[in-house]
């Protein structure tokens, strides 16, 4: 934390990238989401740091946060403005949370609007890789949520929530 402080007392850019295994434009909110530092993306969140920049292949902080399953990292990325549903290479935030079980994680995007219907590149959900994975309680979470958006919608009525849509897609 001292060293990003000195770094932008000094002039450093909150929106600094590096590169790192082949992936550039890694900013240093997406390093600080992904080593579970909440107080240095709080310290770049007030520095000024840019929520929502995707690295080389698209990815975000958010979904460098929900793929380390910092729950509150992830809080405080959604509370700050970070797009729930932007798609990378690998898919969105809730498909990252469901490859690497943090079910938590999954629960706190979905209540935030995260889109359960989504699908990746190659056409899969985050229900169908947590599936794949064998990540039950990721599974749980996803049909769970499913169930939820159902009875909202009323009995027999069209869901309006993505959560139903991709349950019933995802079928094993």
């Amino acid at each position: 934390e001292e060293a990003v402080l000195a770094w932008l007392k000094g002039g450093g850019r909150a929106d600094a990238t590096y590169e790192r295994g082949g992936v550039s434009g890694i900013t240093l909110l997406m390093g600080a989401a992904h080593h579970r530092h909440e107080r240095v993306v709080e310290l770049l969140m007030r520095h000024g740091a840019a929520v929502n920049l995707q690295d080389s292949v698209g990815g975000t902080a958010l979904m460098y946060g929900a793929a380390s399953g910092h729950e509150r990292v992830v809080d405080l990325l959604i509370r700050r403005g970070a797009e729930i549903n932007l798609q990378s290479d690998g898919g969105t935030a809730l498909m990252m949370a469901a490859f690497f079980n943090h079910p938590a994680v999954m629960l706190r995007m979905l209540r935030a609007g995260a889109d359960a219907a989504a699908r990746e590149e190659k056409g899969k959900t985050a229900l169908q890789w947590a599936k794949e994975k064998g990540n039950a309680e990721c599974v749980k979470v996803l049909a769970e949520a499913a169930a939820t958006a159902d009875s909202r919608a009323g009995a027999g009525g069209a869901s309006s929530g993505a959560a139903a849509a991709a349950a019933a897609v995802d079928a094993p």
